[in-house]
């Protein structure tokens, strides 16, 4: 077969006769310190052309597009990674594996009838195009939005005839949502509306000169005793198809194998899975340990290094147990309390990956005098710093000079992000505001 297979949460496989390359294989693992585990079952087949690949791609850090446990199952394959600033994973996965730096909007061929061209953003995110005997071409943007890039990539595909868009698109539970106000209110997130997906992948389709949608990135489920009762936001796979009213472009199934010589697919049928609910013991989580002698000192000299967030708060404060962290950063009055078991604390604080305790959910995060994580906590933090290496001043200048040099989209891309971390926080506290928001901007496409 010449085409490629969808399966797992944001693996998609391509074929020229065999398996050629296959993207952010999580198979095995639990990512976010055990919390999130596979909605569906991965089957045995599309493991093993996975594991026959000669190529595998990785998009970004998280921990369900770069599992470690699925990655030591694939040795033998060739990495290639994205050309992010700071280099992190390319410099953490060479030692252990056969690494590839590809360069940004540059092709790549891989086989006779496929080839690359893979383009790395400023949010440490990069999304993947694949063109498949010159006339078919998938668009994988996985969690991402191909900042920097929008207009090149529009550009590009609009040329080819069968145009696949593999987008995260849901109610956006793949992001943080245990948020609380200053009152311990839970902040409903828009996931409570039950919001249709149809529109916003039409929105999308028009957007990036696509004519055809495959849901993607978006089949994970709560999997642990303290994060099960997130299951209940996460989009049911129905909920991606409602009210997607269009005759021009098509909605298809998530789980498909794509013929290119034919221009047919069958459909690839997963069992859900049924996983019984781990408990937070099994991964070293106990919710009553307190700090230990060094723990403060460790969170403290993280915190203090990242220049951003002594401009935006007054301080950051750490909950473990019965003990208490109180991290002053400046005379404001803006705060950020977290509430979390001690253990993936300080794992995450020490392997630079603050993100996986944000994602998995399961940790309490409370504002004061603040409206959301973004713009000025999760990029600084998660992004930037521990993902670029960049946490003064000067190295988040240097940061986003590489990305403006680059980038042959970015004063574009970077005005449009930036109204929407300003118009976000205000309308996420009223989510069904948010939601007419989102149908007056496609409107306007």
């Amino acid at each position: 077969m010449i085409g490629f297979e969808t399966v797992g949460n944001a693996t998609i496989t391509f074929f020229d006769g065999k398996p050629i390359l296959s993207t952010d294989p999580w198979i095995y693992g639990n990512p976010y310190f055990g919390r999130w585990s596979h909605k569906y079952n991965f089957p045995i087949e599309q493991k093993k052309n996975v594991s026959d690949c000669k190529f595998i791609w990785l998009s970004h850090g998280h921990p369900d597009h770069i599992d470690t446990v699925s990655l030591e199952n694939l040795k033998d394959k060739i990495f290639l990674i994205p050309d992010h600033y700071g280099n992190r994973i390319y410099n953490d996965l060479k030692k252990k594996f056969l690494c590839k730096k590809i360069v940004s909007n540059k092709w790549y061929q891989l086989s006779k009838n496929i080839r690359i061209k893979s383009f790395a953003d400023w949010n440490q995110d990069a999304c993947l195009v694949t063109e498949i005997k010159k006339k078919d071409i998938t668009l994988n943007l996985n969690d991402g939005n191909a900042l920097g890039w929008s207009k090149t990539i529009q550009n590009l595909i609009k040329n080819y005839k069968n145009r696949f868009l593999l987008k995260l698109i849901n109610w956006a539970d793949a992001d943080m949502i245990n948020l609380y106000n200053h009152h311990n209110k839970f902040i409903l997130p828009v996931a409570n509306e039950k919001p249709s997906c149809g529109p916003n992948y039409l929105y999308n389709l028009k957007k990036w000169n696509c004519n055809f949608a495959i849901p993607f990135s978006s089949f994970h489920r709560y999997s642990r005793k303290d994060s099960i009762k997130m299951n209940k936001y996460v989009t049911p796979l129905k909920k991606h198809y409602e009210n997607f009213n269009d005759t021009e472009r098509k909605m298809l199934p998530a789980f498909i194998s794509w013929n290119s010589e034919t221009e047919k697919y069958n459909k690839i049928k997963l069992e859900k899975n049924n996983k019984i609910i781990n408990k937070p013991e099994e991964f070293g989580d106990f919710w009553g340990d307190d700090f230990e002698k060094e723990d403060k000192k460790i969170i403290i000299n993280y915190f203090k290094k990242f220049y951003w967030l002594k401009k935006k708060f007054g301080f950051l404060c750490f909950k473990c147990g019965k003990s208490e962290l109180n991290i002053k950063l400046s005379e404001k009055s803006k705060g950020i309390i977290f509430e979390t078991p001690r253990n993936s604390l300080i794992k995450a604080i020490s392997m630079n990956i603050f993100d996986d305790l944000l994602i998995g959910n399961f940790m309490k995060v409370k504002f004061y005098n603040v409206k959301s994580l973004y713009p000025d906590f999760s990029p600084y933090v998660a992004k930037y710093g521990d993902n670029g290496n960049a946490r003064s001043e000067k190295e988040i200048n240097k940061y986003f000079q590489y990305y403006k040099f680059k980038s042959a989209n970015f004063w574009r891309d970077f005005l449009r992000i930036k109204t929407e971390d300003i118009i976000r926080p205000a309308i996420m506290r009223y989510t069904k505001t948010y939601v007419l928001a989102q149908k007056i901007k496609r409107l306007f496409l």
